[in-house]
């Protein structure tokens, strides 16, 4: 495993250069985290009562460092072990970074995130799956950053989102995205936005596409604060040919402190690779929050809601319950102590809950409450 990692890197920076290849530097990690947790799911046991559990996870990362270049590719595996019912399981994840400096004005950057799961709360993305049927989700983007002259930035992006859901009845999807936008900087605090969007979305043999064309802002609020908003309208067909409108809205606030970091993001847009549908429309909000009291200790806390419905705009206006739409929230503490530089202990608390109308591609309603104590090793 170790050879194949360092040879991706590898074969991903030969367009450095001679000069920036001496300067190289891959840094091997492997971090070891083990896990006691408490998980009241009724759907992990046969009387619907919860059960404790032991997961460990062991992480092995390539850290990639050059004047030109910087990146990293990991991977991580979950072992599972459930005590009350005896069963195991394990999930896998993988990702891959990287950044590189083509010249003075031109940046380019990839990453990307491939999971193997059964529990589709453990996915970056909310309302993904719904079972605990084995799912196979991948996200990834490519982007070229240009400097075209002092004030004005423009980039380039294509981004592909797929997910497989192993249970009958649901076929793979995808979403490919490519994207074009420029920014102006018109003071130093202030900059404005443009960009077209197309999404094509795949599932099974249906297709259905989308073309958007947005205006955005970005402000700084304060030196480590910074706004941005992004809107306008987005229009959709589906695999029948039917088209119809649906608006873009996108708020996020991001502050990256000493001691405190924030992050907030509420929005209304189009999504796809839900393992469940080809399309839909999707209200979200998330809030993050850190705060660290000195080198050992921190706490932070984290808040998510979504909504879906089947594109563009089925129940997406309604006030009362439908059978299309799904919605769910997520609330999550912790605290993180560092014993030595290469141990620290974390206590987290999880609430995740199904709200609103049942889930009727699932017929399930996901409720559950997870406490974990966490011991993390870093090797090396």
């Amino acid at each position: 495993m170790m050879g194949g990692v360092r040879k991706l890197l590898m074969a991903c920076v030969l367009l450095t250069g001679p000069a920036s290849m001496a300067a190289q530097a891959l840094d091997p990690s492997l971090r070891l985290f083990v896990e006691e947790r408490y998980d009241d799911d009724f759907r992990l046991s046969e009387d619907g009562g919860g059960q404790l559990m032991t997961k460990l996870t062991p992480r092995l990362g390539l850290e990639l460092k050059d004047p030109r270049s910087k990146g990293e590719v990991f991977y991580a595996t979950d072992l599972l072990v459930r005590h009350g019912s005896g069963t195991a399981s394990l999930e896998h994840r993988g990702g891959l970074d990287l950044g590189y400096t083509l010249s003075r004005r031109i940046q380019l950057d990839f990453t990307s995130r491939v999971y193997r799961v059964s529990d589709p709360t453990s996915l970056p993305r909310e309302g993904v799956a719904r079972t605990l049927a084995p799912t196979l989700y991948g996200q990834g983007r490519l982007s070229v950053t240009g400097q075209a002259s002092r004030r004005w930035d423009l980039r380039a992006s294509y981004g592909f989102e797929g997910a497989k859901v192993y249970e009958d009845g649901s076929q793979p999807g995808f979403v490919h995205t490519p994207s074009l936008e420029s920014w102006y900087r018109s003071t130093r605090r202030l900059s404005l936005g443009l960009e077209y969007r197309f999404q094509g979305f795949t599932y099974g043999d249906e297709f259905s596409q989308a073309h958007g064309a947005f205006a955005g802002l970005r402000y700084r609020l304060t030196r480590p604060t910074t706004l941005t908003v992004r809107g306008g309208p987005v229009h959709y067909t589906s695999p029948e040919g039917e088209a119809g409108w649906l608006p873009r809205v996108l708020a996020v606030l991001d502050r990256e402190g000493e001691l405190f970091d924030l992050g907030l993001a509420v929005g209304h847009d189009l999504v796809g690779a839900s393992g469940f549908e080809h399309a839909l429309w999707a209200d979200f909000a998330s809030l993050m929050l850190a705060r660290r009291v000195n080198d050992r200790l921190s706490f932070n806390g984290a808040a998510s809601y979504f909504r879906n419905g089947r594109a563009p705009n089925e129940g997406a206006f309604a006030l009362y319950e439908s059978p299309y739409v799904s919605q769910g929230y997520a609330v999550e503490v912790g605290v993180e102590y560092r014993l030595t530089r290469y141990v620290s202990l974390n206590g987290i608390a999880n609430r995740i809950a199904q709200v609103g109308a049942g889930d009727e591609a699932a017929g399930v309603n996901l409720a559950r409450n997870v406490l974990a104590i966490r011991l993390m090793i870093s090797a090396w």
